[in-house]
């Protein structure tokens, strides 16, 4: 059996416990994939640049302080401590799963400041405000006296478990909208609704900044199979075989187009890769 088919299968058996991230986390923990990698780390790092660079080049009127709001919290909150030291005012991180763990934002934060020491930190964020790190090194050393988010919220990053198809934020108070390898999770009818909800929280100077892998996420580790593996399948067949704890929509570039465009945003930029044409042939 393909080793896609197994994790997917072991995914389905973990989905009907209770407490089924608990699980899920459990058992990522004992393969090793929610260790984080120092290359794992630098590609965060390298898309915080980014999204900054970005922002400030599509959103001349941007150049002092920033509130930002991130989709998709996950394991580790890089991008959050990112944006805090490039500036960022407030940010809010949402996410559906409760996932912040003190052993994990111990480990994030030793990661920021070791860069910092050996010069690395500012190569990765050409707009870090040093004067933020004393913070973030504060933060480390009382890493026992308080939870996650509560240390969080000392760098005024506030993560939220809850849906932002409503967020409960007041309109116009969002200057920088993100995520990362998350809406190819998320539902056509669940977007919808989000970037309506952005459409909301947008101020007069925003941007809005997403870097969606369009490819099968099992081919990761799969290496059998091609990206464009789940699109053998029919609609009936692919729920039968998808994880029902990271649910892969199969949307493609065209429908993530039309959907920020119903909503009421104008796409201004858009940078693709494309795969090797010839996986196709493997389909």
């Amino acid at each position: 059996m393909p080793h896609w088919l197994i994790k997917s299968a072991i995914h389905r058996g973990l989905s009907v416990l209770p407490w089924r991230q608990r699980w899920n986390e459990f058992f990522q923990a004992r393969i090793g994939s929610l260790d984080l990698s120092p290359g794992a780390f630098e590609a965060k790092l390298n898309a915080c640049r980014r999204y900054v660079a970005d922002f400030r080049r599509f959103c001349p009127g941007s150049r002092g302080d920033f509130s930002a709001l991130e989709l998709g919290t996950g394991w580790y909150p890089i991008l959050p401590i990112g944006l805090y030291l490039c500036g960022a005012s407030q940010i809010h991180s949402f996410d559906i799963e409760p996932l912040l763990r003190r052993p994990r934002l111990k480990l994030l934060l030793n990661y920021f400041c070791d860069y910092d020491r050996v010069g690395k930190l500012a190569q990765f964020l050409p707009a870090l405000k040093p004067e933020r790190l004393e913070l973030v090194r504060a933060i480390l050393r009382n890493i026992e006296t308080a939870s996650p988010a509560s240390l969080l919220e000392r760098l005024n990053i506030h993560c939220l478990v809850r849906d932002a198809q409503n967020t409960g934020l007041p309109a116009g108070s969002i200057d920088l909208f993100v995520s990362h390898v998350v809406l190819e999770y998320i539902p056509a009818a669940v977007q919808q609704n989000l970037f309506a909800e952005f459409q909301r929280l947008a101020s007069s100077n925003a941007a809005m900044i997403h870097f969606i892998d369009l490819k099968d996420q099992f081919a990761r580790f799969d290496h059998s199979i091609t990206p464009f593996n789940f699109l053998r399948y029919s609609a009936r067949a692919w729920q039968r075989l998808d994880s029902p704890l990271i649910p892969q929509t199969r949307l493609r570039i065209s429908d993530y187009r039309k959907l920020m465009k119903d909503a009421g945003f104008t796409i201004v930029s858009e940078d693709d890769t494309r795969a090797q044409p010839e996986m196709l042939a493997r389909v």
